[in-house]
């Protein structure tokens, strides 16, 4: 397996930080980032929503790259809150804020989930990127982990304006313990991932998926590559998602 290849801990800058991997799918996934190639329109809509003293949370935070980005579009009187449940992935994550010194920023070794409480994670070997909550398809080894409901850990938040999601399926969970947090007025802007296979093995379709964004006012909006949000149907989202094996949407209300 060609991760397990050493590399050491090598370093990719990614704008005026640095981002950490320790295998190659990383270093890889390190380098696109930086560049661009991936999560560009991503990036992009961070940059064009969050503002100096908001607050924003990285669910599946992985080696940092999202994080790191809103730590700067929020500064030191903002919060981001990172949340990463794989330990190598949350000291590569670690020694990325540490180095920034991005005060502003809270980690928290621990998956986004329905309840409080513990869950296996189901390990990937090649891609570093695709731990999860629910087995894949192939044989995987599995490590308990800590979970956590946003509603929990973000109680005390007077405010959250952007929430990324990411989290290989797991998305309906999240959301179940994100109730309150999606009940409040205005309801945070989500950045989501939607995987209708991934979702499905994780026993979810599109009305589990869909139902309680619907309750908060947020729909669907597809990403240019300058970040601007457009408007897209359910069904749209869905199929485009099918169709890639995933797409990323930003979950909003009605913008200008």
């Amino acid at each position: 397996m060609i991760n397990r290849l050493p590399i050491g801990e090598r370093a990719v800058r990614c704008g005026g930080d640095r981002l950490y991997a320790d295998t190659l799918d990383r270093y890889v996934a390190a380098v696109a980032w930086s560049r661009g190639w991936l999560a560009g329109r991503e990036r992009a809509f961070i940059e064009r929503t969050l503002r100096a003293g908001m607050v924003a949370v990285d669910v599946g935070a992985n080696v940092g790259f999202h994080t790191l980005v809103m730590a700067r579009c929020v500064g030191a009187t903002g919060r981001v809150h990172a949340l990463e449940p794989e330990p190598r992935n949350f000291k590569l994550l670690t020694r990325a804020v540490e180095e920034a010194g991005y005060r502003q920023v809270r980690l928290h070794r621990a998956a986004a989930a329905r309840a409080t409480g513990r869950e296996l994670l189901y390990v990937a070997g090649d891609n570093r990127g695709d731990h999860r909550l629910t087995p894949a398809a192939e044989a995987r080894a599995h490590m308990p982990v800590a979970t956590v409901a946003l509603d929990d850990l973000l109680a005390e938040e007077p405010r959250i304006d952007l929430i990324k999601i990411d989290v290989q399926g797991a998305e309906v969970n999240v959301l179940a313990g994100l109730t309150r947090i999606l009940s409040r007025r205005p309801p945070p802007e989500l950045l989501c991932e939607v995987s209708p296979d991934l979702l499905a093995r994780a026993g979810a379709g599109a009305d589990a998926f869909f139902a309680p964004l619907q309750r908060a006012g947020l729909s669907p909006h597809r990403l240019e590559r300058d970040g601007t949000p457009l408007p897209i149907s359910e069904e749209d989202a869905w199929r485009l998602g099918a169709s890639g094996g995933y797409e990323t949407f930003c979950f909003t209300t009605t913008r200008p």
